[in-house]
């Protein structure tokens, strides 16, 4: 209590009270021993002296907690040092920050560079009769190249890009193709850089008609296109986590089984089981594949057209062959109507000739007795001719008279 009272005589004070205390008259009051007015001098000093109290016992409390509370901060700032050397420098069981940078820039180095936020302005169309179509699309990019690099080109003329839909799967977004990058355009201005990009293969009607939807998707305000500099390659990490429902939404039927096993036991039934990993895709090495083998496919096809035209031009030719040789067929028909109509006439001649022959070598057989006949009866009257000429011609030589020899 003394020590918060505080005078500017304090050997008076003192002695004042060792007076009043042996019952001398206060040199204050000049009265009784003591006043009322000193006794609520003294209440008020004591009250004063409990509040002082109790403000400092309140102070030593605060003290007391911002200790702690200070040492307990001291505490989480060590702890928190440490932990942030472990995230910086890792230990023997967790890579640390500068580790994670090491292997992000490896996987940076082995994804390429990329190009997000593209906006496809303009596409053509160009078909080949035989191979199939050629795409040519202009796109706007807002960064092209090295800040205070003018001079420094991120995507050089003639080099290969792969552009892909920036839209979720499930609402369109896909792989839209290998693209070369035909000319640049540079920045201009407020003017973005133009890159105008040219299918590298010919492309089939379906994967035209998806670049199209995807042009139509981003002109429209919906999210853009991006520019890889290298095809990404396949990881477990990408579908980890995802469920059957949602991969089938987004994968070919015959491979979700094997996506939603990743990384999982090989036997479900038995938890401890090695996990099952499946078999990762270069994706360039499949899409070249692909086009080898749509490629062979289009030989194939223009072959089968072309043997089908020439089977056609076959086929025409007999039909054309078929119809003359039908009018042929006619034409001999009629032919042959009429020479059977003449060899009907020609039996029927025949049928009269020999007819008349007939009666012809009956007549001539007659004749010929007749003839025959004629000449017994000719050789007889010639032998009586000639029998009568010698009897005639030796009677003249005896002398005889011819109405002798001929009576005679």
């Amino acid at each position: 209590m003394g020590e918060g009272i505080t005078s500017a005589h304090p050997g008076k004070e003192h002695a004042v009270f060792d007076r009043v205390n042996r019952g001398e008259k206060s040199p204050v009051t000049g009265g009784s021993p003591m006043s009322i007015w000193n006794k609520v001098l003294i209440c008020l000093l004591l009250l004063a002296s409990l509040a002082m109290w109790y403000l400092g016992m309140r102070a030593l409390a605060t003290h007391r907690a911002w200790r702690s509370a200070a040492e307990k901060l001291r505490n989480e700032l060590a702890q928190l040092e440490k932990d942030r050397e472990r995230l910086i420098n890792g230990d023997a069981n967790t890579k640390g920050l500068r580790q994670l940078q090491v292997e992000l820039a490896k996987y940076t180095l082995q994804r390429g560079r990329k190009w997000h936020g593209c906006r496809p302005m303009q596409v053509n169309v160009r078909q080949d009769p035989q191979a199939g179509f050629v795409v040519q699309v202009s796109v706007t990019v807002d960064q092209l190249g090295l800040s205070g690099l003018q001079n420094v080109q991120e995507l050089p003329v003639d080099s290969a890009v792969y552009l892909f839909d920036e839209r979720d799967i499930r609402q369109g977004g896909s792989y839209l193709g290998a693209f070369r990058v035909a000319a640049i355009n540079p920045r201009q201005g407020d003017q973005p850089a133009m890159v105008q990009l040219e299918s590298t293969g010919f492309l089939t009607n379906r994967e035209v008609q998806r670049i199209q939807g995807a042009v139509q998707a981003a002109q429209q305000g919906q999210l853009g296109w991006t520019i890889c500099e290298l095809l990404p390659t396949d990881d477990h990490e990408i579908f980890a986590g995802l469920d059957a429902q949602t991969l089938a939404a987004i994968l070919p039927k015959d491979v979700v089984d094997e996506y939603v096993r990743d990384g999982k036991p090989a036997d479900p039934n038995n938890p401890q089981s090695p996990p099952y990993w499946r078999k990762l895709r270069d994706y360039e090495v499949a899409l070249r594949n692909l086009s080898l083998k749509r490629a062979e496919l289009l030989d194939q096809i223009a072959s089968l057209t072309a043997d089908k035209n020439r089977l056609d031009a076959s086929l025409a030719d007999a039909k054309r062959e078929e119809q003359a040789r039908d009018q042929e067929i006619a034409q001999l028909k009629q032919e042959l109507s009429r020479k059977e109509q003449e060899r009907d006439l020609a039996q029927n001649h025949l049928k009269a000739v020999e007819d008349t022959l007939a009666r012809v070598t009956a007549a001539r057989d007659r004749l010929i007795q007749e003839n025959l006949k004629t000449a017994e009866e000719l050789a007889r009257t010639q032998l009586k001719a000639r029998d009568l000429i010698e009897q005639r011609v030796r009677s003249m030589a005896q002398g005889e008279t011819p109405l002798q020899t001929a009576a005679r």
